[in-house]
């Protein structure tokens, strides 16, 4: 019983650094959860407008929006909302449903949701926009931002 035992304690101990790496993740909603959390108890948002093909949206997405201190400083302040660009999808936001021009996916066709969002700026991935409680739009950034960049634009 006791061989039993200590292969569960080392079981354990081998396993859970395993458990914990990883596991905070940024809390991402669809714009319907963010109209209706915006009337509830309104906060920030920060919404980040990426493509399939963009090599530095993935790089964000996996080395910087997997960062404890990113993690953390997002799920805390912000609606944290994702927009493929390039989205066949109906979406359902401020009372409107806006519906891709075409239910084929197409490299540069752009959801007009992302187009109205942008408010005539040039394309380029990735983007984020940082609204007030308010849904106004405070600041915008179109570029890869390594951790110490996201931070600062988030402060």
């Amino acid at each position: 019983m006791k061989h039993f035992q200590k292969i569960y304690v080392l079981l354990i101990l081998f396993f859970y650094p395993l458990s914990s790496h990883g596991q905070e993740r940024i809390n991402w909603i669809d714009f319907a959860q963010l109209d209706s959390l915006l009337t509830v108890s309104p906060r920030e948002t920060l919404l980040f407008i990426h493509t399939d093909w963009c090599s530095y949206c993935r790089k964000m997405e996996q080395e910087i929006f997997t960062k404890k201190e990113i993690v953390q400083l997002i799920n805390k302040r912000y609606y944290a909302v994702h927009l493929d660009a390039e989205s066949i999808q109906d979406i359902a936001f401020d009372q409107s449903m806006w519906r891709p021009l075409s239910k084929r996916k197409k490299t540069g066709q752009y959801h007009p949701l992302a187009l109205q969002l942008l408010k005539g700026r040039k394309m380029i991935f990735p983007t984020l926009l940082r609204f007030d409680s308010e849904f106004r739009l405070k600041s915008i950034r179109q570029k890869y931002l390594n951790s110490k960049e996201l931070a600062v634009f988030l402060e």
